[in-house]
Formats: C-alpha cells, sequence, structure tokens
C-alpha cells in the first residue's frame, strides 16, 4: 500500500507532493477524493471497514517515516492534507484506533514505576475503575462530546517496537565496545548511543518511561541528572541502580576529566618551554621569564592534578575490590547452602561407615584388577642382557665415528683440488672463422 510514488497536490498539479510518508494512492485522483470524504454509515459495512483500514495503516506508517511517537488530531490533518482538503472521516478514525488500542491519549497512557498495588487496589481498578472509563467513554461518542481536539496521542505499536529496538541497539553497542556488566547511563549519554532509533530526546524519554513500567528499566535522579539503567537480554527481572554503580560512575567521569586536564598541561608546558627558547634567541630576558613563571605555574598544577588522578584511580580500585570482595562472600554463602542441602539426607555416623566400607571394597577390587592387568603385560616382554645392550651400543658409536672420520677424508681430499681458470676469449670464435665461407686454407 505504501512505496515511494508521489501524487500532486491538488490545486496545483504541477508541485510534487515529496512527503515520503504518502501511501502509493495518492496519485489516483478518484480513489483519494473518496478516502477523504466522511465516514460511511454503519449500515454500509463494507465501505467503512475500507476506510478505517485505509486511515489505520496511513497513521501507522506517518507514524513510523517520521518517528513520531506522540501526535495531536490537528497534526494528523495537516500531514494528510491534499491542496484545501482535508480527511473528513480522520476524527473517528483515530476514536476507532483508540477504542482498539492502538493509540491511546498520553495522560492515559501507563509510564513510570508501578507502585505496589494491593488486592483491593486490583479489584477496584480492574472491576470498577477500567469498566466505568469505557462506558463514559462511548456516552460521550454516542452524544458526540468525546472532544479529540485537545488530546495527545501514543502510537502503542510504534512505541513497543521502539522499545525493542533501544534494548537491541544498546546491547549490540555495548557487545562491540566491550563493555563488561550492566552499568547504568545518563540519560545524555544513552541519546548519544541510541538516538539513530528513536529520533529526538522526547522519544527516548517516553520509551524509558515506558521500559520502567514493563520493569525492564530504572531510572533514578542524583544531583539533577537522571541516570538510566536497561535490563540484560534475557533477563526477567527488573533491574535496580545502586549507590555503588552511580558512585563507580562518577568516578570514572573524574577521571576522564583529570586525565583530560593533564593532557591540556602537558601540551601547554611543552609550548611555554619552547617560547622560552624562542625568547631566550631574541635576546628578550624579561618575556623569558614571564614565560618561565607560567611554566612553573602550569607545573605545579600538573603535580596537583596528578595526585588528584592518583587519588580517583585508588579509590576505583578500592571500590572494585569491595565488590569483588561482596561477590566471593556471596559464593561462600552459596556454597554454604549448597553443603547443608547436601547433607540434609541420611547423613549418620552408621550411614558414613556403611559407605566407607563399600567404598574401600570398590578399591580393593580396582587394586586386583590392576595387579592382574600389570602381570599379563609384564609376562609378554622378553627380558634382555645389559651386556648385549651395551655391544649393542659400542656398536653404533663405532659406525658413528666411522662416518665422521669419511666425512673428514672427503672434505681434506677436497680442499687440494682447483678449478681451472676462466678463459678470457670465447672458445668457439675459431670454430666459427674454419666454418665461415670466406675463409681460405693456408
Amino acid at each position: 500500500m505504501f512505496s515511494s510514488t508521489r501524487g500532486n497536490v491538488q490545486g496545483n498539479p504541477s508541485m510534487d507532493d515529496l512527503r515520503p510518508y504518502l501511501p502509493s494512492e495518492w496519485s489516483n485522483e478518484e480513489r483519494i477524493r473518496t478516502l477523504m470524504g466522511p465516514m460511511p454509515t454503519a449500515q454500509d459495512e463494507v465501505a467503512r471497514t475500507a476506510r478505517l483500514t485505509f486511515w489505520t495503516a496511513a497513521i501507522h506508517h506517518w507514524c513510523y517515516v517520521t518517528k513520531k511517537f506522540t501526535f495531536t488530531f490537528q497534526e494528523s490533518l495537516s500531514a494528510f492534507r491534499r491542496g484545501t482538503q482535508q480527511p473528513l472521516c480522520l476524527s473517528d478514525v483515530l476514536l476507532h484506533m483508540n477504542r482498539l488500542g492502538e493509540v491511546v491519549p498520553l495522560d492515559e497512557l501507563p509510564l513510570g514505576e508501578q507502585g505496589e498495588e494491593s488486592w483491593v487496589g486490583w479489584g477496584r481498578r480492574v472491576f470498577i475503575s477500567a469498566p466505568s472509563r469505557f462506558a463514559w467513554n462511548k456516552v460521550k461518542q454516542a452524544l458526540g462530546a468525546n472532544n479529540i481536539n485537545s488530546k495527545v496521542f501514543v502510537d502503542t505499536k510504534l512505541l513497543q517496537d521502539m522499545c525493542e529496538a533501544v534494548l537491541k541497539s544498546y546491547w549490540k553497542l555495548s557487545l562491540d565496545d566491550h563493555i563488561a556488566g550492566n552499568k547504568p547511563l545518563t540519560f545524555a549519554s544513552l541519546y548519544s548511543k541510541v538516538g539513530d532509533c528513536v529520533g529526538s530526546a522526547d522519544n527516548l524519554h517516553l520509551v524509558v518511561e515506558a521500559l520502567v513500567h514493563n520493569g525492564r528499566a530504572a531510572t533514578t535522579v542524583h544531583k539533577d541528572m537522571t541516570y538510566v539503567k536497561l535490563a540484560v537480554c534475557g533477563d526477567l527481572q527488573k533491574p535496580v541502580i545502586t549507590q555503588v554503580e552511580i558512585a563507580e560512575n562518577e568516578l570514572h567521569v573524574a577521571q576522564k576529566g583529570v586525565a583530560n586536564n593533564i593532557s591540556q598541561l602537558e601540551h601547554e608546558i611543552a609550548s611555554l618551554q619552547q617560547e622560552v627558547m624562542l625568547a631566550l634567541k631574541a635576546k628578550s630576558k624579561t618575556k623569558a621569564l614571564l614565560l618561565l613563571r607560567r611554566k612553573k605555574r602550569s607545573e605545579k598544577s600538573l603535580a596537583t592534578q596528578m595526585g588528584a588522578l592518583e587519588n580517583v584511580n585508588t579509590c576505583i580500585l578500592q571500590l572494585q575490590e569491595t565488590q569483588i570482595n561482596k561477590q566471593v562472600l556471596g559464593a561462600f554463602r552459596s556454597g554454604v547452602e549448597a553443603i547443608r542441602s547436601s547433607i540434609a539426607g541420611d547423613s549418620s555416623a552408621d550411614a558414613a561407615a556403611t559407605t566407607m566400607d563399600e567404598l574401600q571394597q570398590v578399591l580393593e577390587e580396582c587394586q586386583d584388577i590392576s595387579s592382574l592387568l600389570a602381570s599379563g603385560v609384564s609376562s609378554q616382554v622378553t627380558d634382555v642382557d645389559d651386556d648385549t645392550l651395551e655391544e649393542e651400543l659400542d656398536q653404533l658409536v663405532t659406525e658413528d665415528q666411522d662416518l665422521s672420520s669419511i666425512d673428514t677424508n672427503l672434505a681434506n681430499h677436497m680442499q687440494g683440488l682447483k678449478f681451472p681458470e676462466v678463459p678470457k676469449s670465447n672458445p668457439l670464435a675459431s670454430v666459427r672463422e674454419l666454418s665461415s665461407p670466406s675463409y681460405s686454407p693456408p
């Protein structure tokens, strides 16, 4: 239904409509004129279904292409305006999509952290609040009082797809960057990673709130900065942001900032050193002294920054060691629980003695089998006299010495040989003269 085909704007046929989300039917004047009309009556079920199907798909495609999670009724009218003509059935289409849950008013969309709900609250919400709200909406629609002009709608299908896309994109980038574990990020850092998926920071904020409501993300505010932690792929537990993780993140940010300051100071000191040398060459002693004072102040600041960096690195190492110790302690506790569960059965002294007797019997049987196997192999091996082995070894040594003497004599004989000298003239030249026709014998 949707393609890159463009129609012409009604009232100005020479102007091409460059809106990329428009359906392919946009160039069909007769069909679009019909689709732009009011919603057919309930008796004409075929035409009504076709109108709803077309505009529902068109609105979803518009939201997908433009990455527009939220929109108003007036924005949808402007998006599908055709010259001076607007789709007259769009209000009925939005109400239909709202009933199906494909678009939901922003103030009715469940977002953010879910509080603990009691059984009484759950029963009130399911059996009283939801049916009452649905009935009241039906009454307002029947009376024509359901005003959608002031509402901001959310495309729930697009929101759900973008939530999955953000999770996949984030974890793909995390694997490519070799990030160990799941660490909380600031909202700005998360947007720099997955901003291409959602389009805008407001869209990402809506996605994060939806993920938090579904238990796939966690957020917290620390020093006017929002931290976000996404769930691990395949993990059904809701993520939790701890103070240790926030402290570690702040320490890494401080480490990076101090390292940048040190790099700038080192570059400044090297530049001042060069300027001092140039001033001395120019016989400007006063300027050289001023530059030298600046260099000393920069060196003092560099020493301070180096100490700060060392302190930050020490704090990060101590924090990491604390986490490792916590993991080791947790492993010990798990081991203790495993040992307790393993000996929770029949672990009396009599049972242990019986088990040891059975073990000893099995070991004795294994030892008997090993002895039999060893004796069988040794009986098949022929004993060899040590004197015979020594004679064979002496013979091998004698043969090796004979071969070495032959090689030595051959090398000495080769040293006495001399190769003939290389001729200075071509020996075949006389043969060519005798065979030439102009040659006459003497």
